[in-house]
């Protein structure tokens, strides 16, 4: 019977003869310079991909270049301490995005693998708002929407419980967790993040706990799996005075130093803790670079993978885990800045430039695509149901379109520190004031809207109204309906505005 994942190693010795190999893997081993063998086994258990493959040594991977079109990106791991000047193989593990692993532990490595190469992914997060306050503490709490619970005074010479969340998390068999605390700290006081575990079936039978310091919280905490599923329940505790921001407690499922949600994921951060999560697919190697923004997502994890994988191109997708369902991309300079250097990084590593980019993005994910659009002036934009004026979004929502989306206003606050007037045009000015710079003359932008638009109103006449101006070329089509309507035919015109894009400007598909 066939196992979960198909694991190739390619070395002197067969590790399976040395380490043990866990249940749900189908162990194939092949010596170095046995292609012919290994393309006659493939053929007779009709193996099209390795979920992994292991090579001890980087020389052996030209064993693997009359299959190269079968390894999925990142699925290729390399001992980290191979050096090689060799072109092929060098084109091989930049084009197949291979991973250098530490191969010092091989038993630690295997069994990493074997929790770590699921298919699909999952995240989600406890909201500030969940976070259950001990009844002693005696200083100020204030709770600030979806943002953050605010923590000010005496906490207490010793480390005790000041806060914990009521929702355990379970942690399945064979399928470990990390978990990530967007939190600040002033004053002189000390806090730590504990975790206890319980048996699947128990109430308050602790079987361990687990103390981190705040040093230790500079990285995710991995939670492993056990042999049977078990909770865990999260509290923080704290001593001295100051005032502590409680925010998003986000949990994932861990693919430990293989990638974040995907093989090959990756999270940004600034100093805030604030997160934005990136992938990189290297499609056919070929123009364009498409990178995609998605839109309001409460559940973590990247969305439009298979829509931008169908493109054939190079793609980068991105996601914004902050607050509820995103905070529209933007944050601290450090946050942006990293935004932008992560695009530019790909387009190098492509052989790019920013005439072979196109920023695409629907609803939340349309913000970034223009704003950052002002900063590489790309070939395209492509966005459907766009939005610039976040401020106006949260002011609509007072009293024009109440309940239409009450996330603007923790995003208002959440952007700019508060809620006023002032913040709101403030908000708006600092997307326009960017995207007035740009020069956009050798710029397609691809605009799918509402007619009866009911977040943003403004935002498709304001921006058509400027690009009109700047000698950039405006393909649009309007749906009826508010931003939430008719979503099927939005993204039909957003796909359509892609492949003309696609075919006229890079020679891909119909033109």
């Amino acid at each position: 019977m066939s196992k979960d994942y198909k694991i190739l190693q390619i070395g002197i010795d067969n590790w399976a003869h040395h380490y043990d190999v866990p249940e749900n893997m189908d162990w194939y081993y092949f010596c170095p310079n046995s292609p012919l063998a290994l393309r006659k086994m493939m053929e007779m258990d009709s193996i099209t991909n390795f979920h992994a493959i292991l090579v001890e040594d980087g020389q052996y991977i030209r064993d693997l270049l009359p299959f190269i079109h079968h390894i999925e990106p990142y699925t290729l791991l390399y001992n980290q301490d191979f050096k090689t000047t060799d072109s092929v193989i060098l084109d091989c593990l930049k084009k197949r995005c291979a991973q250098a692993i530490d191969f010092s532990d091989p038993q630690r490595l295997v069994n990493d693998l074997s929790t770590s190469l699921f298919g699909g992914g999952y995240g989600d997060k406890l909201f500030p708002s969940t976070i259950q306050i001990r009844s002693s503490f005696r200083g100020t709490i204030s709770y600030q929407g979806l943002d953050y619970v605010s923590l000010e005074g005496n906490f207490g010479d010793d480390f005790q419980q000041i806060a914990y969340w009521p929702d355990n998390f379970i942690v399945y068999k064979n399928l470990p967790i990390e978990l990530w605390l967007e939190f600040e700290k002033q004053g002189n006081c000390e806090f730590r993040f504990v975790i206890r575990k319980i048996w699947s079936g128990g109430v308050d039978n602790f079987f361990e706990e687990e103390v981190y310091s705040e040093v230790d919280l500079q990285k995710a905490i991995v939670v492993d799996s056990k042999e049977e599923d078990f909770f865990i329940t999260v509290s923080v505790e704290a001593r001295d005075r100051g005032s502590l921001k409680l925010g998003n407690l986000h949990q994932r499922w861990s693919r430990k130093q293989f990638g974040k949600f995907f093989l090959g994921g990756n999270i940004l951060h600034d100093k805030n803790r604030d997160e934005i999560n990136y992938f990189f697919h290297p499609g056919d190697f070929k123009p364009p670079l498409a990178v995609y923004f998605a839109g309001y997502r409460p559940a973590e994890g990247f969305e439009g993978y298979f829509m931008m994988k169908n493109l054939g191109c190079p793609f980068l997708l991105f996601s914004d885990p902050r607050l509820e369902g995103g905070a529209f991309y933007l944050g601290s300079e450090e946050l942006e800045n990293k935004i932008k250097e992560t695009i530019q990084y790909y387009l190098d590593y492509l052989g790019l430039t920013s005439k072979d980019l196109i920023l695409s993005g629907l609803s939340m994910g349309t913000f970034p695509s223009l704003y950052y659009g002002a900063t590489f002036e790309p070939r395209a934009v492509i966005v459907g149901k766009p939005l610039a004026n976040i401020g106006t979004i949260a002011r609509r929502g007072r009293l024009e379109a109440p309940g239409v989306f009450n996330t603007s206003f923790d995003v208002l606050k959440h952007q700019t520190g508060g809620v006023s007037y002032q913040h709101m045009d403030d908000l708006d000015q600092r997307f326009w004031n960017t995207f007035k710079k740009a020069d956009f003359t050798q710029t397609t932008f691809g605009l799918s809207y509402m007619k009866d638009e009911d977040m943003d109103s403004r935002a498709y006449d304001q921006l058509v109204e400027h690009l009109c101006y700047t000698g950039a070329k405006i393909l649009s089509k309007g749906t009826s309906g508010r931003h939430n309507d008719d979503t099927a035919t939005n993204v039909a015109w957003f796909l359509h505005f892609y492949s003309m894009v696609l075919g006229s400007e890079f020679g891909r598909g119909d033109k």
